[in-house]
This record gives C-alpha cells, sequence and structure tokens, in this order.
C-alpha cells in the first residue's frame, strides 16, 4: 500500500506540473483566451499546428517529465547512499520521525495547496470557475430571443449581387492611432482605416471602433461561426454535432447563399481541417475548400514548402484573383470566403512584402497586411464583376498577441473592455446602407450574420437571424436591449433549445 501511494503521490506530482506549466505556456501563446477555447481545442483536429504541438512538448511534458526524473533520481540515490550509512539513516528516522510517521498526510496537504494555487491562476487567467459555473446554470434567454433563419422569410434580389467574404485574423481597431478610435500611438493599419471611412464600418461610436466579441467567440473556428450563424459556438459543439454533421440544427449564412445557387468557395493557407473549419464549410453550404494541402495538390506550391501555418496571404491573394476571375465567367453568384494567417500569434509571419518600419516584428507585419488587402481591394474595384459584388471584411477575434495589448481592459465575460473587431462593408446592395446608422452603435460578432445578407440586398422578415440583428435596419441588437455584462452572462449559460436546435440532442 505504501508503495501504492508513493506512486500515487509522484503521479499527482507530474500532473500538478503539467497543470501548471500549461498554464504558463497558455498565457505566453494565446492571451485572453478563456476556459471554452481550451476545451473546444482538446476536442477538434489540430492539423497544422505543428509548432505549438512541439512548443508544448518543450516547454511542458519534456520539462515535466525531466522533474519527476530528477525527484525519482534523487530519491533513489539517497536511498543507496543511506542503505550504505545505517547509522545515518536510523539517525534521521528518529530526528523525522513525526514528519515520516504524516508524511502522507503532508503530501496531500502539499498537493491540495499546490492544486488551490493553480486553480486560481486558471480562474485569474481563463475563467475556469466561471465556465464552471454558467455550465451549471440553466437560462431561457435563447429561447426568448433566438430566431431560426429557416423560420422566417429571407427575399434575395432579382439579380443576386457576389460576395466576397475577407475574415482576417486578428483584425482589430484597436491596431489604429487614438485620434481614428484606436489603442496606439501610431496606426499600424491605416489603409484599412481609410477603407473604412470611405465605406460603411459600424462602430460603437463616431470614432472606427468595431464589434465587441461575446463569450464562445473569441477564436478562429468560434468567430468564423458566429458571424455565419449568428450563435455562439460551446466547446462540446464539434464533438456532439459532428457524428453526422457539423452543428446539424444551424441555417448559416453558406446554407442559404447555396440554396440561392450560390457558389461557395472557402479559401485559407493553412490546414483547413484545424479547428474543425473543414468539416463546418463542408456541411454548411457545401463549400470549395482550398487550402494549404490542396494548393499542393493543384501544383502551386512544392510538397516541402511550408511558411507559418502553410502558405503566406500574399498567395492567398494572388490566388484569389484567379479563381475571381473564373467566377465571373462561370456567371453564377459566387461566394468567396478568404481567411488570412499572417497577422496570428505569436508575432506573426513576415513575408516577402513587409518592411522594416518597427523594431517590433508583429508591427510590421500588421502594416504589411493592411497595404496587402487594400492592394487586393482596389484590384476588385477595377474588375467587371464589382458592381455587382459586395465585399465584407471583418475580423475573426481580437488579438492573441501577448503583451501587445498590455495595460487595455480585456474582460471575456461581460463588455468592459475596449478592443473590438474590425468591419468594413465595401458596395452594399442595400437601400438600407445609410452610414449614419452605422455609428455609436452597441452591437457584437452575431450581428454580422444578418448584416451581411442585408448588404447582399436581400430582405429580412423582422431583421432578426440567430442572436443577431441586421445593423443596417437600425433595429435594437441585443447588446443594445440588454447591455453587454447582461448579454455576456446569458450566453454562457446552458440552454436546453440551444442543444435540441443546434446539436441534435435533447
Amino acid at each position: 500500500m505504501k508503495k501504492f501511494l508513493r506512486v500515487l503521490f509522484f503521479m499527482f506530482i507530474f500532473l500538478l506540473l503539467m497543470f501548471s506549466f500549461s498554464l504558463n505556456w497558455i498565457a505566453e501563446n494565446f492571451n485572453g483566451v478563456g476556459f471554452d477555447e481550451i476545451l473546444f481545442h482538446l476536442q477538434v483536429p489540430l492539423n497544422g499546428a505543428g509548432s505549438y504541438v512541439s512548443s508544448y512538448i518543450r516547454k511542458v511534458l519534456l520539462p515535466a517529465a525531466g522533474i519527476i526524473a530528477e525527484l525519482l533520481i534523487a530519491v533513489f540515490f539517497i536511498k543507496v547512499f543511506l542503505d550504505m550509512k545505517p547509522a545515518l539513516r536510523d539517525k534521521l528516522k528518529t530526528v523525522f520521525r513525526p514528519l515520516i510517521r504524516h508524511s502522507f498526510i503532508i503530501g496531500g496537504l502539499f498537493i491540495i495547496i499546490w492544486f488551490s494555487a493553480a486553480s486560481w491562476r486558471a480562474q485569474n487567467w481563463f475563467g475556469l470557475y466561471d465556465y464552471v459555473r454558467s455550465s451549471l446554470q440553466h437560462s431561457s434567454f435563447f429561447d426568448q430571443e433566438y430566431v431560426d433563419p429557416a423560420s422566417v422569410t429571407i427575399t434575395f434580389p432579382e439579380k443576386k449581387r457576389n460576395l466576397i467574404y475577407i475574415i482576417m485574423e486578428s483584425a482589430e481597431t484597436s491596431s489604429q492611432d487614438i485620434q481614428n478610435g484606436g489603442l496606439l500611438e501610431s496606426n499600424l493599419i491605416p489603409e484599412m482605416t481609410e477603407i473604412a471611412k470611405k465605406n460603411i464600418s459600424f462602430s460603437q461610436s463616431d470614432l472606427i471602433e468595431g464589434a465587441a466579441v461575446t463569450p464562445l467567440s473569441g477564436w478562429t473556428m468560434a468567430g468564423i461561426f458566429s458571424e455565419s450563424t449568428g450563435l455562439p459556438l460551446r466547446s462540446y459543439s464539434v464533438v456532439k454535432g459532428s457524428e453526422k454533421k457539423f452543428m446539424p440544427g444551424v441555417t448559416s449564412l453558406g446554407d442559404l447563399l447555396e440554396a440561392e445557387g450560390y457558389t461557395n468557395i472557402f479559401m485559407c493557407g493553412s490546414d483547413a481541417e484545424f479547428g474543425g473549419r473543414k468539416k463546418y464549410f463542408a456541411d454548411h453550404g457545401n463549400y470549395r475548400i482550398f487550402d494549404y494541402y490542396e494548393s499542393i495538390r493543384e501544383g502551386r506550391i512544392p510538397g516541402d514548402y511550408k511558411v507559418s501555418w502553410g502558405f503566406e496571404d500574399q498567395k492567398l491573394y494572388e490566388w484569389a484573383k484567379d479563381e475571381l476571375l473564373e467566377l465571373d465567367k462561370a456567371g453564377q453568384p459566387f461566394n468567396l470566403t478568404m481567411l488570412t494567417v499572417d497577422t496570428h500569434a505569436q508575432d506573426g509571419y513576415v513575408c516577402g512584402l513587409c518592411r522594416n518600419e518597427y523594431a517590433d516584428q508583429y508591427r510590421n507585419v500588421w502594416m504589411c497586411a493592411s497595404r496587402q488587402i487594400d492592394e487586393f481591394i482596389s484590384w476588385c474595384q477595377k474588375q467587371d464583376f464589382y458592381d455587382n459584388t459586395t465585399i465584407v471584411i471583418a475580423g475573426d477575434h481580437c488579438s492573441m498577441q501577448t503583451d501587445f495589448y498590455q495595460g487595455y481592459d480585456f474582460k471575456i465575460d461581460t463588455g468592459e473592455y475596449k478592443r473590438k473587431v474590425y468591419n468594413a462593408f465595401i458596395n452594399p446592395g442595400s437601400e438600407l446602407a445609410n452610414p449614419e446608422t452605422a455609428v455609436n452603435r452597441q452591437f457584437t460578432t452575431l450581428d454580422l450574420y444578418p448584416s451581411i445578407l442585408a448588404a447582399l440586398g436581400c430582405e429580412i422578415e423582422g431583421e432578426k437571424l440567430g442572436l443577431g440583428v441586421n445593423l443596417f435596419s437600425g433595429e435594437q441588437t441585443l447588446s443594445e436591449q440588454y447591455g453587454y455584462e447582461y448579454l455576456f452572462q446569458e450566453i454562457r449559460k446552458q440552454s436546453a433549445l440551444y442543444n435540441k436546435l443546434m446539436l441534435g440532442s435533447e
């Protein structure tokens, strides 16, 4: 029994080391994430995240295993040494007899104190206790406010408009200078600021501020899902929903466009499998997927070519131009959805177009990203298809770059933070596209779903889809009705209707 308890003790020590090192590693690599995201990525494919996996092994698994190995070796040699010195061993036993007698109690208290301290850090950094508490609470909020897109009339214009939807990795208005609504001394996205000024950009103020990010929407897959369904993405959704279909009860933007005869395409420079993206787009809208591995299969890059997560945004934009020209020739309405990657934490990727304008790499990457998207938009505006095409640019979530925005409020559970996601609607077809309705609004990324459809000239019965409200309509959003704090609290809670409709379970 004593040997068994010793083994159990060392196992607990190893797990606690893993827990503690994991907290440090997550904080270092993904600043501002919630516990939902951590659970989510434990359940979905992590293809393409090799650099993070190797980093985790180096900074978490190997140090924890190394410490345990050192402890075991030390215990072994101490035992051997004392066996060779029986007199010293007996004397030490006499001196430390009270400690030896209560060693398992002391060890147990040590483990409890350590676990409590680590758990407190998990709560402080990632909202662990908040997650547990909200998971045990049920709310009728979803039942009251959810609008099923399949149950309302959505009328498309007779001549359907094309959609270019650019989901920009970690794009937030905070990257601007203070004079334009950002948080920095110098503007890292000047071209994107001008795009927002010249077009429709919904804002929290008269300046260029974007959309608040709700809980369960703060990572890439959740951001994509929220903006295209008007719904949060719970960490367990993929597990239950993926048995047959990713979130089988959902009617997404892709579903609606496919039903109207659109050709749906999703392009990204990483492995589309990562985070469940490929399954989501395949199940909802029958998207044709072009990702890192497809570019290899098509011979666009060699099989051994890989930078950062796959290939850089420079190539994504160039190949998207080729795709758009082919789609225009086909004569069918199209939806080309793109996900950039160069601005992903940590530090972003420095491509051949980047300039050395700042000492900080992440700043240089954002300056380059702003120029690239501006050039792409300018190219689109010169093409024949542009007159009948709406372009939407939206960040997927706020940046997870550690320490970059240190000192600025970022509370994941309430709306009490200044950092918000960038958005711009270019060449919208809606007659309601009035810049005056775009400013001084309280809204979240959930509201982008019906707003994108409205930008295509669609008329939406009741102006609401999912938990989102058409921002072009001037109708109050849920944020404006309830306030951020209450809305965010209710979104975190359990809902029987969410489980039934979205997951296909009771």
